[in-house]
C-alpha cells in the first residue's frame, strides 16, 4: 500500500481535533501519495487509473479503505465509512463533525473520456474540420427508413454532453445563421433513455404498493445502509417491473425539453465509413434518425424498469435498494421479448406478455 510508509510518522488525532475542511483532506491525502483531485463543494473525488486487469468496483473500494485508513490515523474515530449512495454508487468517506466527504472516481471516466462523449467528439470533430476548410457545411443525417435531419450552410458545433440542466437531452448544437439544430448522440448498445429517481419515483411508488398488495411482487430486506440521517433498510424485488409511460412522460424521457420539434436523436456508435463528404456536405448515415415519436423504432420506445440496485437510497420512489430507470422496451423486456418480468400498463395493470409461455 502506497500509505505504509507516510502512516509511520503519524501522529495519532487529539480526541478533541477542530472541524476538519476540505482544504486538510485534500492536503492530508496529496502527502499519502494522491495527485488527482476533483473538488465539488465540500466532496472530494479522488481520482484514479485503473490498472489493465483490475476490477473497476473493487479496485476502487480498496482505494476507499487504503484513504479510509489514512485518514483515520490523523482524525480517529471522528471519521467513517458510509455506503449512502449520495456520495457515489460504491459509497465514501465521511467526517461525524463537518460536511466533507471523498470518494474514490476512474480518471479514464473524466471530462471527454466519459460514456458516449467519445461519440461525440468523433463526429463534431469532422464537422468541424469541414467547416474550417470551407467555411460552412451542409450536414445531413439519414437512416435505412429515409428518416432525415439537416441542416444547410451550418457554420458552428458545439458539444454539450455534459450540460444537462433544464432537462437539456442535447449532445451536440450544430448552428448557423439561420438556427440551430440540437441532437441527441445514443450508441447502437445505448438502452436507457433517462434516470428516473425523480421523474416518475412517486407513481411508480404507487404501482409497487398495489402490485406488493396483490401478491405479484414481492420486496425483501438485505440489509440496512448508513446515511447521515440515521440508517435505513434496503430491499430487493422478486422480479423486475416494466411500467408503461403515459405520453407526455414518454415524449419526455426521449426528448427533454430541447430537442422536439426543431432537433432530434441519432442512433449509431460512429465510424469514419458512416460519414460521407463531398466538399462541404457531409452525409452521415444512422441506425436511425428520430425527430418525433412515430419515429422511434419498436425496440427504442421507452419503458419505466424498477429493477434492483443496492445502492440506491430511494429517492423520491421511498424504497431503498429500487431503482427506477426510462429504458429502451428492448432492455426492458428482452431483445426477444421473452424476459421474465411484471409487464404493467400505466395504472399498473398487469399485461400479459404473448411471448412467455
Amino acid at each position: 500500500m502506497r500509505y505504509t510508509e507516510f502512516t509511520r510518522t503519524l501522529v495519532e488525532a487529539d480526541d478533541q481535533i477542530k472541524t476538519v475542511t476540505k482544504h486538510d483532506v485534500e492536503q492530508t491525502l496529496r502527502k499519502a501519495g494522491y495527485e488527482d483531485f476533483k473538488v465539488n463543494g465540500n466532496k472530494i473525488n479522488v481520482l484514479v487509473q485503473i490498472p489493465s486487469g483490475q476490477q473497476e468496483n473493487e479496485f476502487r473500494v480498496s482505494m476507499l479503505e487504503e484513504i479510509l485508513t489514512i485518514l483515520k490515523k490523523i482524525y480517529g474515530n471522528q471519521v467513517s465509512f458510509s455506503n449512502d449512495p449520495g456520495l457515489s454508487s460504491l459509497g465514501g468517506v465521511v467526517f461525524d463533525d463537518g460536511p466533507v466527504s471523498v470518494v474514490v472516481k476512474d480518471i479514464g471516466k473524466q471530462g471527454n473520456n466519459s460514456a458516449g462523449v467519445g461519440n461525440e467528439l468523433e463526429m463534431a470533430g469532422l464537422i468541424a474540420s469541414v467547416i474550417q476548410k470551407y467555411t460552412t457545411a451542409n450536414i445531413t443525417f439519414v437512416d435505412p427508413r429515409g428518416k432525415k435531419m439537416t441542416i444547410k450552410n451550418c457554420t458552428n458545433v458545439d458539444v454539450k454532453g455534459r450540460d444537462t440542466a433544464d432537462r437539456k437531452k442535447a449532445d451536440v448544437v450544430l448552428s448557423s445563421d439561420k438556427g440551430s439544430l440540437p441532437i441527441s448522440i445514443k450508441k447502437l448498445n445505448a438502452d436507457m433513455w433517462e434516470s428516473a429517481d425523480t421523474m416518475i419515483g412517486a407513481r411508480a411508488r404507487v404501482i409497487l404498493d398495489k402490485l406488493v398488495k396483490e401478491g405479484l411482487v414481492k420486496l425483501k430486506k438485505i440489509g440496512e445502509r448508513k446515511t447521515r440521517s440515521g440508517s435505513v433498510p434496503v430491499y430487493a424485488l422478486s422480479k423486475e417491473i416494466v411500467m408503461e409511460p403515459t405520453e407526455e412522460e414518454a415524449l419526455s424521457a426521449v426528448f427533454g425539453n430541447d430537442l422536439n420539434p426543431k432537433g432530434g436523436i441519432v442512433v449509431q456508435t460512429f465510424k469514419p465509413e458512416h460519414f460521407v463528404q463531398d466538399g462541404p456536405t457531409v452525409t452521415i448515415d444512422c441506425h436511425a434518425v428520430i425527430t418525433n415519436a412515430s419515429e422511434i423504432p419498436e425496440s427504442h420506445l421507452m419503458v419505466w424498469l424498477l429493477r434492483n440496485d443496492s445502492t440506491r437510497n430511494g429517492g423520491t420512489l421511498g424504497v431503498a435498494g429500487i431503482r427506477p430507470l426510462g429504458v429502451t422496451l428492448s432492455r426492458g423486456i428482452g431483445k426477444k421479448g421473452t424476459k421474465d418480468v411484471i409487464l404493467v400498463d400505466q395504472y399498473g395493470n398487469v399485461v400479459d406478455n404473448p411471448n412467455i409461455k
